[in-house]
């Protein structure tokens, strides 16, 4: 039976990488072991160095969010939270998913942006039982206490490389293996530094979808690499890198 189980484990981990050339980071978990590109984050130009800023935040049932919800421009960045009492409210309710907030910071990442031909702006994310999806505008974000953050150099990012991402993404979704169960429980993630659009993947949690997104964009997170084994990739763990800028299509996604 625990052979059963570890053969189990093993065969993501084996088949699971969308490119042959792609070396996995299979290395000591993050909290260890930082990254090369987190070392020598010091080393990258000041000109292409960004980091997230944190714009505004809004509480739940404090205040009207219109205002906050007004000033999110495309590439910006949703992170949702909740209270103490609003944690315990809703495991009462029964909504399970409340029970990540008593771990994480935040639990749960949307970037805004618009579909292709579409000046509104929408959220793309990734939950579970919808995939990788736009199906919420920035008005649903009233219900829930949320951050917004924005880049230091946010117009260094291609929008319009950001928006054919979440087309692609979300062409190729499917509500249930759409939701990357493995990355949720940190065992496994991939197709983290996508390039071309056969590079975008068709199943990531809510952070993962962010972090893909705005790496095919020109971003990319010290972080987050392309492949990541036994490292939860959460929400706040984006908001909390440093990124280089870079003009997207130069060769830079997992050099053998």
């Amino acid at each position: 039976m625990r052979s059963l189980l570890y053969i189990c484990l093993l065969i993501p981990l084996l088949v699971s990488c969308h490119r042959m050339d792609t070396p996995c980071h299979r290395g000591a978990p993050r909290w260890i072991k930082p990254t090369k590109e987190e070392r020598e984050a010091h080393k990258v130009p000041v000109k292409d160095r960004a980091r997230f800023q944190l714009i505004g935040s809004h509480t739940k049932g404090t205040g009207d969010p219109n205002h906050l919800i007004g000033v999110v421009r495309e590439g910006d960045v949703v992170a949702y939270w909740m209270t103490g009492r609003q944690k315990r409210k809703e495991i009462l309710k029964g909504n399970v998913r409340a029970s990540l907030y008593f771990i994480l910071r935040y639990a749960h990442l949307a970037v805004a942006v618009r579909k292709q031909n579409d000046e509104k702006l929408r959220l793309y994310s990734s939950e579970a039982l919808r995939g990788p999806n736009m199906l919420d505008d920035l008005s649903d974000m009233k219900d829930y206490s949320f951050d917004v953050y924005r880049l230091d150099k946010a117009d260094r990012l291609d929008l319009k490389r950001l928006r054919e991402f979440t087309a692609v993404s979300v062409a190729k979704s499917n509500k249930w293996i759409g939701y990357n169960f493995l990355g949720m429980l940190g065992i496994w993630s991939n197709m983290l530094e996508p390039e071309s659009q056969s590079d975008i993947g068709n199943d990531y949690i809510c952070s993962t979808s962010v972090a893909a997104a705005l790496h095919y964009s020109g971003l990319d997170l010290d972080r987050v690499r392309c492949c990541e084994a036994l490292n939860m990739i959460s929400p706040k763990r984006v908001l909390m890198s440093q990124g280089r800028l870079f003009k997207p299509g130069e060769p830079k996604c997992c050099k053998p």
